[in-house]
């Protein structure tokens, strides 16, 4: 892994060469770079500027680095299930990622996580809770 890379990727990204820059982090995410992984999820995330917009390979992205314990891979993982970008819309993961992002100082993800525990039902939230355990506990 190299610092160098991501650096690339990251001048890449400011000059708006969004495919330059999944170049360069691509391979590096690909060897468990947490920010390279977090850093392409982000990219497929929001696409543009010539590269295509991709929710399921950010999912995938997101979810390795999350389960590896990124907050921001966490945060941004528990916001594509709330809406249902990517993957099928699941308020039990997504407050399950939510939390454990809020956990580490994420406040965003906490008020994220806050307002879909108001829509959800007591069962919703005690299962959520009991996945979040089991999420923390595999990192």
């Amino acid at each position: 892994m190299s610092f160098a890379d991501f650096v690339d990727g990251l001048a890449a990204y400011d000059a708006g060469d969004l495919q330059a820059a999944y170049d360069e982090w691509l391979p590096l995410a690909q060897a468990g770079d947490l920010q390279a992984q977090v850093a392409l999820a982000g990219l497929l995330q929001v696409g543009g500027f010539g590269l295509a917009r991709n929710f399921p390979e950010a999912v995938a992205w997101y979810r390795r680095a999350a389960e590896r314990g990124d907050p921001v891979a966490q945060m941004n993982l528990g916001d594509l299930y709330a809406k249902g970008q990517g993957v099928k819309r699941d308020a039990v993961r997504a407050f399950a990622w939510l939390s454990l992002a809020a956990e580490q100082g994420r406040d965003w993800a906490a008020r994220q996580r806050d307002a879909l525990a108001e829509t959800m039902t007591p069962e919703e939230t005690a299962e959520a809770k009991a996945l979040m355990v089991q999420l923390r506990a595999a990192y």
